[in-house]
């Protein structure tokens, strides 16, 4: 499909190239006497239009280049090729322009074709222009398919406020965490101490685990007390 839009999109441009030097040399007032067509008046206006069709068959030629330009350049080109046949055409049924026959049959002639190729123009692009769409729906869905894409719940943020959670969804259990003071840690095995007296002195209380005199005493075998050279 796009292969033959390029093909139309550059006989197009030949057309409307060939175009544009027949009005450009719109001051030979004899070329158009020739093929029996009114010359233009006033000349300036012939040989700006030449110009500007000139300049669209420059781009068409480099749309059938440049893939990226095909499709648009040709639905623009289009519908500026069927206006102008369309206006050559009024022309010649309202019948104000004073030519012989064989130059209404030539004018008849350049306007169906403008009409023509205009119109296949503007129906090919569109049908290229639609399949790309298409296509890009289909890679796009592909790319989705395979991974490309990432996962929404994956990204999204997660609260870890509860530490046996996460540690259940990297697939061990912890017990709960104690929640310690801001930049602080829990205190482990701190020995309680009785309130600072008068001296200043912090005296250490006893704790009901720490061992007594008698039972570090007797828990000292009684043949080690006993004098080995007795």
């Amino acid at each position: 499909m796009k292969a033959m839009l390029r093909t139309v999109l550059f006989l197009d441009a030949a057309l409307n190239l060939a175009l544009g030097v027949f009005l450009i040399a719109s001051f030979w007032s004899s070329l158009y006497a020739a093929i029996d067509v009114p010359a233009p008046s006033p000349v300036l206006y012939a040989q700006v239009l030449g110009v500007a069709f000139i300049g669209v068959a420059w781009l068409q030629w480099h749309a059938t280049v440049n893939g990226q330009l095909t499709a648009t350049v040709a639905k623009v080109t289009g519908h500026v090729n069927w206006v102008s046949g369309a206006f050559v055409l009024g022309w010649l049924i309202s019948g104000q322009l004073v030519v012989s026959t064989g130059g209404k049959l030539m004018l008849a002639v350049l306007g169906a074709v403008l009409l023509v190729i205009g119109g296949i123009l503007v129906k090919l692009a569109s049908s290229v222009r639609t399949k790309e769409r298409v296509q890009a729906a289909q890679q796009a869905g592909e790319r989705v398919r395979g991974g490309v894409v990432s996962d929404t719940r994956r990204d999204a943020p997660q609260d870890y406020s509860d530490a046996r959670v996460v540690d259940e969804s990297r697939g061990r259990r912890a017990e709960p965490r104690m929640e310690t003071p801001r930049g602080g840690s829990a205190p482990v095995n701190t020995t309680p101490v009785a309130p600072v007296g008068a001296t200043g002195i912090v005296t250490p209380v006893p704790s009901a685990t720490a061992p007594t005199s008698n039972e570090s005493t007797s828990s000292v075998p009684h043949d080690a007390r006993q004098n080995p050279h007795s």
